[in-house]
């Protein structure tokens, strides 16, 4: 399977990956963990590899290329949640229907806020990647945490006000958003490491098919 391996493949690889982990994220999201009184969606643990594929796809592919995985993402997102609607609503005698649409459900505000922060955040985290890497071409590590801390600070920002304005007082939202969003930007430190080793694998692979496209 990952004989004669190309950019080109790796490409597709990554784009999959990419994807599966988004409609992964939204049901995992449905569930929160606490850690230290910290309330967090279990769809953090998805976001050490959400973070590494974003990465490398800005940095090797360009932003381009990397934009069009996230439009792809941001569709099948739209996809899934409609299918999950649909299937909510047809008649069931199965036991486990009010369960599946407990998990499956969402509410439009939390919708709208998913996707707004899922594509300004991912397209922020590329774009700065990608300027970040005009000035500081030496510096990965500057790139890499440098884009996280601003896309998903915005990430954050969103999601958490749209959802939950009026809901939470404004010193818990500022809360919850300085609590995730220094928590992602932690797990990229933490995973740096691993995205070095994948960008610079990924950098020596020969072009094949994207020999004129990056």
């Amino acid at each position: 399977m990952f004989e004669n391996l190309t950019k080109a493949r790796m490409y597709s690889f990554l784009v999959g990956m990419f994807c599966a982990l988004i409609i992964i994220s939204n049901i995992l999201a449905t569930k929160t963990l606490e850690i230290w009184y910290v309330i967090l969606p279990c769809s953090i643990l998805t976001f050490p590899a959400l973070f590494i594929i974003n990465d490398v796809l800005s940095e090797i592919y360009g932003y381009k290329m990397a934009r069009d995985v996230i439009y792809l993402g941001f569709m099948i997102n739209i996809i899934a949640i409609i299918l999950y609607y649909v299937a909510i609503c047809l008649p069931s005698n199965s036991p486990n229907a009010q369960a599946f649409s407990t998990v499956l459900s969402t509410t439009p505000r939390l919708f709208i806020a998913g996707l707004c922060s899922y594509v300004i955040g991912n397209l922020l985290n590329s774009k700065v990647l990608v300027k970040l890497k005009e000035k500081y071409y030496d510096l990965l590590f500057v790139r890499c945490i440098g884009s996280t801390a601003i896309g998903e600070t915005v990430d954050s920002i969103i999601f958490i006000s749209l959802s939950f304005v009026g809901v939470f007082s404004f010193d818990v939202i500022l809360t919850m958003i300085c609590c995730q969003s220094i928590f992602k930007i932690l797990y990229e430190v933490i995973c740096y490491p691993l995205t070095r080793k994948v960008i610079f694998k990924v950098r020596n692979l020969e072009d094949g098919e994207l020999k004129n496209q990056i």
